[in-house]
Formats: structure tokens, sequence, C-alpha cells
């Protein structure tokens, strides 16, 4: 009986995942509108912005911002945290890319398979895996941070926020998880085994977005 439960409740999240719309707006809430980890982002961008010279002008005469990477960008919720003229949001799913973009008309969205996706000429300053490891096995999560790696930039910085198993995670947590689209849900030392299989950490806290918990690995580039 409990299996069937859980397979029916896991089926009813997989058919929401698929309406971007509906897993947008719903997943705000347990997530408390993703404030604490917006605001971790905003401290890895400005710590990362802060190494450039104010001085330093783009082509057009403006400041230097930094040109953004979002690999596995879903609904595009962290592309307000950047400018929009040097973002770059990358999916596999069209209709998250559809509903990202009509969101931000102004940002730029690309749908493609980040493992086999070439990127572009300009490597970028800042790349950001957030909430995507978790769907793709080990060797998946290779190769996606291998490619991850391979976009940023020299003295760059790649950042890693994924979901984590907590030893006692309270219920509202255990909820969420089985809600969750993904089947690869690992805890912090997993996360941090195969992430610096492919760039040290410099960084890595858990901390809980609503009553989500989340592990951020940051991992500059030399």
């Amino acid at each position: 009986m409990l299996d069937a439960i859980r397979h029916a409740i896991t089926g009813l999240a997989d058919r929401l995942a698929e309406t971007p719309a509906t897993f947008h707006w719903l997943r705000k809430l347990p997530e408390a509108n993703y404030r604490e980890t917006k605001r971790r982002i905003s401290q890895v961008r400005d710590e990362l912005a802060a190494r450039f010279p104010r001085s330093e002008p783009t082509a057009s005469g403006e400041p230097r911002s930094l040109r953004v990477l979002d690999l596995g960008c879903g609904t595009a919720e962290y592309a307000e945290l950047f400018d929009p003229a040097r973002y770059l949001g990358v999916d596999i799913h069209p209709g998250y890319i559809a509903f990202a973009q009509r969101r931000r008309p102004a940002h730029r969205f690309v749908v493609a398979d980040v493992r086999s996706w070439t990127g572009e000429a300009e490597r970028f300053d800042l790349v950001m895996v957030n909430g995507v490891l978790h769907h793709l096995d080990d060797q998946g999560v290779a190769e996606f941070l291998a490619t991850a790696k391979g976009l940023t930039k020299p003295g760059g910085t790649l950042l890693v926020i994924e979901d984590v198993d907590l030893a006692d995670p309270p219920l509202g947590t255990r909820l969420v998880h089985l809600l969750d689209h993904g089947d690869h849900i690992r805890d912090a030392a997993r996360w941090e085994t195969l992430v610096s299989a492919a760039s040290p950490i410099a960084r890595s806290e858990t901390y809980v977005s609503g009553i989500c918990p989340y592990h951020l690995m940051v991992c500059p580039q030399p």
C-alpha cells in the first residue's frame, strides 16, 4: 500500500514537472521564494565581480559585468540576479526555456543537452549548476561537470548547488524530496566527492531554503 501511494505521488509530481508554469509557481512555496539561495548566489556573484577592476569597460563603454552561464536553468528563477546582456541560460526542456524567455525577454536562452553542447567561443566568468545533478547518475554527473568546467574562464568560478539528503530530515523535507523529479539526491559527503573529482572546492555549506535543504560548493578556477 505504501509503495502504491508513493508511486501515485511521484507520478503526480512528474506530471506537474512537465508543466513549466505550474512547477515554477508551486515550487516557490516550499522554497520561501528561494530567498536563501538567491542571497548565496548574489554573494558569490559579488565576490567574483570584486576581482575585476571597476574601470575595465565593455565594448560599449559600460563597466564590466560578469559573463554568466546558467546550466540547466529551468524556468530561470535566478536570471534576475544577473545582467541580461551577459547572461545565457541553457536547458534541455523546450517548454521550460519558452517559459523562461517569456518571463525574462531581455535575457538569452538556448535549448540544449549540456553533456553534448559545444558551448560558445568565449568562456564564462561564472558557470552555475543549480538543482540539476540530482537528476543524473554518477557518470552523468561527471560528464555534466566536465562540460561546466570547460566552459568556465581561467580565474572564473564554477558554482554547484544541489538538493542534499540529510541524516534525519523533517517530514516536510521528506515530502519535497518524494515529490522531486530527480532520483539521485545524495548526502553532502557524496556531493563533495563527485564535484571535487571535477574541480577543487574552495568553500561548501549545507543550508535550508524554506523547507528544502541544499549543499553549495564554490569552485574557483585557476
